[in-house]
């Protein structure tokens, strides 16, 4: 269904989603993206995020925006940029209205996305934002 991992060398969260799901299966995922955020964070506010959705079919509505809710959530943990890749051009077409993201790209193939993202990188130590500035106001 999911799997989540930080490398602290590429200072990358990398996610893989598979399969259909229900609406309970994104809270599941949402928890564990942040349990491993707050992991990255501890090393550097500013990682990059790879979504490799290949063997994910277009979702139901439901599903759709409730993943939209997660993904807003998530981008506010990192300063970093997201690289989606997907399977299709149709699952590039709903991530693409769904989740549409200043720092977000979507791409069909994991090279494009990985070069996209060594491309946008900041320095070590640097960040495109400061992360107080990314946190929602109390």
């Amino acid at each position: 269904m999911f799997r989540i991992d930080y490398d602290p060398r590429a200072n990358v969260l990398d996610i893989h989603v598979s399969g259909f799901w229900k609406p309970e299966d994104v809270a599941d995922f949402a928890r564990a993206i942040g349990a491993k955020a707050h992991e990255a964070r501890a090393i550097r506010d500013d990682f990059d995020v790879m979504v490799e959705s290949l063997d994910f079919p277009v979702q139901a509505n439901d599903v759709a925006d409730l993943l939209t809710n997660v993904m807003r959530g998530g981008t506010t943990l990192t300063s970093g940029n997201v690289a989606v890749v997907v399977g299709s051009q149709l699952n590039r077409l709903q991530a693409e209205r769904t989740l549409a993201h200043p720092r977000l790209k979507v791409f069909l193939s994991i090279d494009d996305a990985r070069h996209w993202l060594d491309e946008t990188g900041q320095p070590a130590g640097m960040t495109q934002q400061p992360a107080w500035a990314m946190r929602p106001a109390p």
